[in-house]
């Protein structure tokens, strides 16, 4: 049978023959035959969502939560940030059930793990080495409590995965999947602004793994639909082309880090936004642009100055430009700063223990603050969301009378708080995954795969450094973020063991052990005419 290109064969335990009319039972068995150990894997993970569900029903929140509700109900684009959950939400607004929401999440979380499992069993790995890369997503606690919060995180970084699924899938793939790749990177960029990046790194590394340029610009063209419609309706809300009026002020607060205008030397219309207090007495970058006062609690930030305390007005098109071009004079001016802060937040990623970033709420070991923690109460709806009508109408829309408040429920609640204090990605077990898909796609460039320069490897390692760094460089730390970078990593890891020069070959090509002996150490799975 013709096939549109040779793909890897997927690896299978059971050696029976298969026949073209064996019956779809009998080949659903076989297929359960085949990958029962990751099954059984899949089902605890599957175990564990359920007691999140059942320990802290419908839903957990933070303030970014009850916006994205507002805006799901209202159909109005987001100052602040795009509007790509939302329009998720609003798909399911019909069933009034923020435990749909979550489920749905949950399931989001399984399909990952089974992705990456499926990828690397097809590329020639044993069910253990395909299960190992698969782990961190199936069981990080923080991977839980995201997946069980009314937050953009799970979509946007399932949206990347299932895009590095399919383009790891086949070798040069239908120009069908192009398609579907690149609107799901476009639609994640409208998602979490940290995406926008990403169609750019889609289209090199599929350039550099020859694929053809119908498939490379069907995946361009595909991908830049979502955003430049997403554009155009937010030019028709705000008469901004744009994704939203957030890119400045964000920048601004990451530069809050090391600014200091006595070497910048401003223009007049920007000095409003100088901050006398040093660096080390201002908030935190991740929380300067919401910050009303400095460290010392009693001293006006400069944009708290300038807008007032309803940080609303800091997302205006004047405030975005004088914001924007601030960053910009400041990152100019003291380049090797601007470095400086970025290397430290990303290195903090690779810490053992998930301390405090001075003494703030955002690095500490919950992940970015106590909302992200399974806690033995639950906070109260805020006040700014009971007491406007628009807020309180959407939130009830959602989540019911008590606008979707959860509940600590027992003996569910107590078993996470156990779990939480041991099952996530340690820091240095992250870097070390990073390292490890590093080596493969370099060992793959030196050794010039078919795959193209960096091998299969190259567009997730990519896109999960870009996930990691991308934070850092323009807004600031959180564990939060870090989050979204794990599936493509790992998957980027497990590709560094696939194929005939893989990073298994070289270390045996280079054991002193395996000199001598006849036959290569690892063969790359047979092909498909």
């Amino acid at each position: 049978m013709a096939v549109n290109d040779r793909v890897a064969e997927p690896v299978r335990d059971d050696t029976d023959p298969v026949s073209p009319d064996e019956p779809a039972a009998a080949r659903l068995r076989r297929l359960i035959r085949s990958h029962r150990p990751f099954l059984a894997v899949l089902a605890v993970a599957a175990v564990l969502r359920v007691i999140v569900m059942l320990g802290y029903p419908p839903a957990m929140f933070f303030n970014d939560s009850y916006n994205y509700m507002t805006d799901a109900v209202t159909r109005s684009p987001d100052m602040v940030r795009s509007d790509g959950y939302p329009l998720f939400l609003l798909s399911l607004l019909p069933f009034h059930s923020l435990s749909l929401v979550t489920a749905l999440q949950a399931l989001m979380g399984l399909a990952m793990g089974a992705g990456i499992y499926a990828v690397l069993r097809r590329r020639g790995l044993p069910w253990w080495g395909a299960t190992l890369p698969a782990l961190p997503v199936l069981f990080d606690v923080f991977e839980l409590q995201l997946e069980h919060m009314i937050a953009a995180d799970v979509l946007f970084y399932a949206l990347i995965t299932a895009v590095l699924v399919l383009l790891c899938w086949w070798d040069r793939p239908p120009l069908a999947v192009a398609v579907i790749a690149g609107l799901a990177t476009g639609y994640a960029a409208t998602v979490r602004s940290v995406g926008e990046p990403l169609l750019i790194i889609l289209v090199i590394c599929m350039a550099l793994r020859h694929m053809g340029w119908r498939r490379i610009v069907a995946a361009a063209v595909a991908g830049a639909v979502p955003i430049v419609g997403y554009m155009f309706w937010f030019a028709s809300h705000t008469g901004q082309f744009a994704m939203n009026e957030s890119t400045g002020t964000f920048l601004y607060s990451r530069v809050s880090s090391f600014a200091d205008c006595s070497r910048m030397n401003p223009p007049a219309d920007l000095r409003a936004l100088c901050d006398p207090v040093p660096p080390s007495g201002r908030p935190v970058s991740q929380e300067y642009l919401w910050a009303n006062v400095e460290n010392d609690h009693k001293t006006p930030t400069p944009l708290a100055k300038l807008t007032g305390t309803n940080n609303i007005y800091r997302f205006t098109p004047q405030i975005e430009s004088l914001t924007l071009r601030f960053a910009e004079r400041a990152i100019l001016a003291q380049p090797l700063d601007y470095l400086r802060v970025v290397a430290t937040d990303t290195l903090t990623t690779f810490g053992w223990t998930r301390e405090n970033v001075n003494n703030d709420a955002v690095g500490n070991v919950e992940g970015s603050g106590s909302k992200f923690r399974f806690e033995s109460t639950v906070k109260d709806v805020p006040g700014w969301v009971t007491d406007n009508p628009v807020n309180a109408r959407a939130a009830r829309d959602f989540g019911g009378a008590n606008f979707g408040h959860p509940s600590v429920v027992q003996p569910w609640a107590r078993f996470l708080w156990a779990y939480q204090k041991l099952v996530y990605l340690r820091g240095p077990f992250l870097l070390l995954i990073v390292v490890i898909g590093a080596v493969g796609v370099g060992n793959a460039a030196r050794r010039k795969q078919r795959w193209g320069w960096g091998g299969l490897g190259l567009l997730p390692w990519l896109t999960g450094a870009a996930l990691i760094v991308l934070p850092p460089v323009t807004a600031g730390f959180s564990y939060r973020y870090a989050l979204s970078a794990v599936p493509a990593i790992c998957l980027a890891a497990g590709l560094a063991f696939a194929g005939r020069g893989s990073l298994l070959t070289w270390l045996r090509e280079h054991d002193p052990r395996e000199r001598g002996k006849d036959g290569p150490a690892v063969t790359e799975p047979k092909h498909l005419a």
